[in-house]
């Protein structure tokens, strides 16, 4: 496959940023993000009309640039500069990076196909997420041979989280299709209401670039076989004699799942049953006693960590289950009950440092995972359609990504594993048992 840019410039907010607000100061959270890029690629194939006629593509091509000049306007930080030394966004309209690049491929092979999930990593404007530059947004719009077009984004990680990320597409998809009329602005107030007086002692480190060393494949999971996989839990429970506090989730059991599967490996690896640290981000717009805007942007998660002790009991599904759903019941509890953005940070840090000691010290295993399961990213209708497949892209680091599919009851599980390890985890029973391939899967109208 190659990927040929055929433009690259800047697109500023069609109408200037008031200078009262040119200058956005980031919140504690956004402070202690690590100044990295989250990257995905929205895929959507041609149609017989638009495969056959270039001044359609063009037209299409210039809708997507004029209608991101548009949303930006909205979204003006998106078109700023990360200013290090200040802890703020530099927002007078330096312009988001925009590309155009052609790619001599097939689209459906990208949907269809067990592709090198590296081969992604080409469609975004930054491949290495681990980059370091003040830019906030980058695009690249990629047209296929077969007249279907892959939109890929990078936002970095110092501004945004997955709701800030997935907002702003779907409004940017908003801008395209019915006006900028129509576009619903997110909260950047998050720097007031959590300010960065609030020092954090502990800021999130930027991993080693491992992406090499790595590969990353993904793994689709039903909605038969995430039902069958909570009879089994429930079945489980009840031939052990246990009490389930509360059903588990379809994102608790596949949590459940997957870090199990990682248990075993690291157990067959090592020779014997060891201690693993499970982390995954909440999301606490809502949740706390703090009046943060639901639409606010911005870093709003905590990391949970969740223990499993190799000498606590035997390893199932259930327990790891219920080991999740706890942690959750916990975290809410605690954030509830949080009225200090002080507070709320010193959570997060200590969350952090509890990392870094387990990193230390070696005898723990740390398993990363983000899900991103019911934030509505498939309602990006650009104005031909909503898109066929939502990627993630290769990662520089072991971690594990959840994302709906097209069916929001069904799971794509995206693993980046090292390669001798990921031959091990897809001969695991349960993954064996419950996932499917991509091209069982997918099917493309």
């Amino acid at each position: 496959m190659q990927v040929h840019i055929q433009t690259r410039k800047l697109i500023k907010p069609s109408n200037p940023t008031p200078h009262h607000l040119r200058d956005l100061k980031l919140s504690c959270f956004d402070q202690i993000a690590p100044p990295t890029y989250s990257s995905f690629v929205y895929f959507f194939p041609a149609d017989n009309r638009i495969s056959t006629s270039t001044s359609i593509q063009d037209e299409r091509l210039e809708k997507l640039e004029n209608s991101l000049s548009e949303v930006l306007t909205s979204f003006y930080p998106l078109a700023g500069r990360y200013v290090e030394d200040r802890h703020a966004i530099d927002c007078s309209d330096k312009g988001a990076e925009y590309l155009e690049a052609q790619v001599n491929a097939n689209l459906n092979q990208f949907i269809l196909e067990e592709l090198d999930a590296e081969l992604l990593n080409h469609l975004v404007p930054f491949p290495n997420e681990l980059i370091f530059t003040p830019t906030i947004l980058a695009v690249q719009i990629n047209e296929f041979a077969c007249g279907g077009l892959a939109i890929g984004l990078s936002l970095s990680h110092k501004f945004a989280d997955g709701f800030t990320l997935f907002s702003f597409m779907n409004e940017w998809a908003t801008s395209s299709r019915l006006g900028a009329d129509r576009v619903k602005c997110l909260s950047f107030e998050s720097g007031s209401v959590l300010p960065a007086t609030c020092t954090a002692t502990h800021k999130i480190p930027v991993p080693d670039d491992n992406s090499e060393k790595l590969i990353t494949r993904r793994f689709i999971f039903s909605e038969a076989a995430i039902s069958a996989l909570k009879a089994k839990a429930v079945a489980l429970a009840g031939d052990l004699g246990l009490k389930s506090q509360q059903q588990p989730s379809r994102v608790q059991l596949m949590i459940a799942l997957i870090w199990k599967a990682r248990i075993v490996l690291a157990q067959a690896k090592h020779g014997s049953l060891r201690n693993s640290l499970q982390i995954f981000p909440f999301n606490f717009r809502g949740k706390t006693a703090i009046h943060i805007p639901l639409n606010a942007a911005g870093n709003l998660f905590r990391n949970i960590n969740v223990r499993f002790t190799a000498n606590d009991r035997k390893l199932d599904l259930h327990h790891l289950a219920n080991l999740v759903g706890n942690e959750i019941r916990h975290a809410a509890e605690s954030f509830a009950k949080t009225e200090r953005a002080e507070d709320l940070l010193l959570s997060a840090t200590s969350s952090s440092r509890e990392i870094h000691e387990e990193l230390i010290e070696g005898n723990t295993d740390i398993c990363i995972l983000t899900s991103l399961c019911k934030f509505p990213y498939y309602e990006a209708d650009f104005g031909w359609g909503k898109p066929a497949w939502i990627a993630s892209v290769h990662k520089p680091v072991e971690m594990v990504l959840l994302m709906d599919t097209r069916c929001s009851s069904e799971i794509e599980a995206w693993i980046t594993l090292e390669p001798s390890d990921m031959l091990q985890f897809q001969q695991d029973p349960d993954i064996l048992a419950y996932s499917c391939k991509p091209a069982e899967y997918y099917s493309v109208s």
